[in-house]
């Protein structure tokens, strides 16, 4: 038997920062990889959120194009709304905005990777720390001293002792399963994701896209679907929670692919598709049994990914952190148990992922609600948003006609909007502003109010003429 002062179970970004950590704390620290190198795996690519750049700026400074050769800055999102009939109702385009506080996030929204390059490069910062890294070994089972955890067992039999092992192995976690801290995520908890990946030249990309890394696709016969450019190729994915779906997930991918307009967007960038990929992602309102006697879960493997867009990279790399400094704390005081270990929860909730899931079940509401919810919301969602923004471009009448149709028009959409702004909007909005809100307004008035207002609007207007008479 190998003995270690920490394993860590997975070398994802969580489990290399987590095992960089813990060699940088002199602990003697092992990570295993079940795939040849870390970042093979089924999942590909990833938008790195400037936060990971701010909160870990020592490493992410050394992130650059000879490193990864994928990367491609986010500068300009572009929302694509589709209607009933599969056809581009109209798009939104947008960049960081005025209220942006730091760099890099008032240049760029997201830092676009792929996973092959980003994981083995993260990997090395713990290997150059002192952690020892063992690839193509898959851990199936947790070594137990009455009761409590310490170590684990690959497939070939061979044991690694440890105080603590930190469970980093993503969505269908064994350290979680096999410590008795949860069973399989149930259903409306995990999401089925699936992907294209395409091949593009990056002078095509480059000169069609401009600055345009991500896209979101809103239909209202498919569940929204992500767009991601890299430097030499892109993703078209969507998801959703395991209960949701009627068909194949590739059924409403390739409504997406086969949309016209994208068939057009493919020929001239002259795209060519080259894998198809899918994989699981936990997204939940908010994590829980995230520790035990011995075992601290991190990222995927505890629950972390963001509760509205399910990003799941930095949150893993800040829990990694923490459970590393917690797990070291905890190794030199001789108490490793499960009361000690809460200090791990404790230090989690005061980051900025704890406090993105202070809000967390109203956002996880309105997301699962709105652009996972096709044929409920977004059917009447995506032509009430293009007659708000696109009918004010129409020439059809004289522009003070124009609006009165468009209000009357968005009126007949309240029937089904008042109740989903009471149930999802106002939810969040109190969550947020919390005491605040009462100084401001009051929801339930407001929406009693706002029908009225809009039936105040005459369906006439007198003409100038017949007021100088």
């Amino acid at each position: 038997m190998k003995n270690y002062d920490l394993i860590i179970v997975g070398a994802g970004p969580g489990g290399s920062i987590a095992a960089k950590t813990a060699a940088e704390n002199g602990l003697k620290t092992i990570f295993f990889e079940r795939g040849r190198k870390p970042g093979e795996k089924n999942s590909s690519g990833c938008g790195l959120g400037p936060r990971m750049f701010r909160d870990f700026p020592e490493l992410m400074k050394n992130l650059t194009p000879e490193k990864c050769p994928s990367m491609r800055a986010g500068v300009a999102a572009r929302n694509y709304f589709v209607n009933d009939n599969d056809i581009v109702a109209g798009y939104i385009m947008a960049r960081p905005t005025e209220s942006v506080t730091y760099e890099p996030a008032k240049s760029w929204i997201t830092m676009n990777v792929y996973r092959s390059e980003f994981d083995p490069w993260i990997a090395e910062f713990a290997t150059n720390a002192g952690a020892e890294l063992k690839n193509s070994t898959l851990i199936v089972d947790l070594l137990k001293e009455d009761g409590n955890v310490c170590g684990v067992i690959d497939e070939k039999g061979e044991k690694y002792n440890a105080p603590i092992v930190i469970g980093a192995d993503g969505v269908i976690s064994t350290v979680a399963q096999k410590s008795g801290l949860r069973n399989r995520w149930a259903q409306h908890q995990v999401t089925i994701t699936s992907q294209y990946d395409f091949q593009a030249v990056p002078e095509k990309i480059n000169n069609i896209m401009g600055d345009e890394a991500l896209a979101v696709w809103w239909g209202s016969n498919f569940p929204a679907s992500y767009q991601v450019f890299f430097n030499d190729g892109f993703h078209q994915g969507l998801g959703n929670w395991m209960n949701w779906w009627d068909k194949n997930p590739l059924y409403y991918l390739n409504r997406v692919i086969n949309l016209k307009y994208y068939q057009r967007l493919l020929k001239i960038l002259e795209a060519k598709p080259r894998e198809l990929q899918a994989h699981l992602l936990p997204w939940l309102d908010y994590p829980y049994n995230t520790h035990t006697n011995g075992v601290i879960l991190i990222g995927d493997a505890g629950g972390f990914p963001c509760p509205l867009e399910a990003e799941g990279i930095y949150p893993a790399m800040v829990t990694g952190k923490i459970a590393a400094e917690v797990a070291a704390e905890a190794i030199l005081s001789g108490d490793v148990s499960r009361v000690a270990l809460k200090k791990y929860d404790n230090e989690w909730q005061k980051t900025s992922v704890g406090e993105e899931f202070e809000s967390g079940r109203e956002l996880w509401n309105i997301w699962k609600a709105l652009p996972f919810s096709p044929k409920e919301t977004m059917s009447w969602f995506v032509p009430m948003i293009m007659e708000i923004l696109g009918g004010i471009f129409d020439w059809s009448q004289p522009h003070a006609k124009r609006i009165r149709q468009i209000v009357s028009h968005v009126k007949s959409y309240m029937p089904k909007a008042t109740p989903f702004i009471m149930g999802y909007v106002f939810p969040l909005v109190a969550k947020i502003f919390e005491e605040d809100l009462d100084k401001i307004m009051d929801p339930k008035k407001i929406m009693k109010i706002l029908p009225k207002l809009l039936d105040l609007l005459p369906e006439k207007k007198k003409r100038r003429s017949d007021k100088v008479k």
